[in-house]
């Protein structure tokens, strides 16, 4: 089975070198990678130019969501997996997901290691219920980062991708989507697949850092539409 890793960028070419080694380091013989910028000036898009096996676009676009989309839509692979451009795989990531793959599993969910600004760490154990993902606010409540799941193309396709007006929750938004029509298999006794670094300058933390207002209902005001 083909993996596609798709990566969305927009001026950080402080990491991006890190996740596409990351991707490189894990000897897999049948995989694309592929990037999608949303038009660069700090010198990312030089970087993109020296791996020539990366597929890789620049161009503006409509915020994060859009340009996973856009990955996705540029993908031929069976397998899916979405690694942000500050983030990074540890060795065997791949080699650890494919056997349940193999076994008939539509939706593969692991353990990630966050790493905070303030030099914390903790490990992302998630469940995996539509049930838990809800109580979105606890800590080990749903995979944090797509660094941790994989998945066969047929789900993103069946859920029409990740929601172009949500800039804020998108991955959420998605997993309860696609836990409505698949079942998540999580992975038992495995290595931790990745790294999401959860620090200052990063969407993650620059968002939560300007919105006070951040966990309002407003901001997850899809969780609605799961409730039922």
């Amino acid at each position: 089975m083909k993996i596609s890793v798709i990566t969305p960028v927009f001026n950080c070419s402080t990491y991006i070198c890190e996740a596409i080694e990351s991707v490189l380091l894990q000897n897999c013989a049948n995989f694309e990678h592929i990037v999608v910028d949303g038009g660069s000036t700090d010198g990312t898009q030089e970087i993109l130019k020296k791996y020539q096996h990366l597929k890789w676009i620049s161009e503006p676009d409509n915020g994060q969501s859009d340009a996973m989309n856009k990955g996705f839509k540029m993908s031929t692979g069976d397998i899916i997996v979405y690694l942000n451009a500050d983030d990074y795989f540890l060795p065997g990531a791949f080699s650890s997901v494919l056997p349940y793959f193999e076994k008939g599993a539509n939706f593969v969910v692991g353990k990630i290691l966050v790493t905070r600004y303030d030099g914390t760490q903790w490990i992302n154990d998630a469940m995996v219920s539509r049930e838990a993902m809800l109580r979105h606010w606890k800590r080990q409540s749903f995979c944090v980062n797509p660094v941790g799941y994989f998945y066969r193309r047929e789900v993103q396709e069946s859920v029409s991708g990740f929601n172009v007006a949500n800039h804020f929750a998108m991955d959420l938004e998605f997993l309860l989507e696609c836990s409505i029509k698949y079942p998540f298999t999580k992975m038992d006794n495995a290595p931790i697949l990745g790294v999401f670094r959860n620090i200052r300058n990063t969407k993650t933390e620059n968002i939560k850092a300007g919105m006070s207002d951040y966990w309002s209902e407003e901001n997850f005001s899809f969780i609605n539409r799961f409730l039922p």
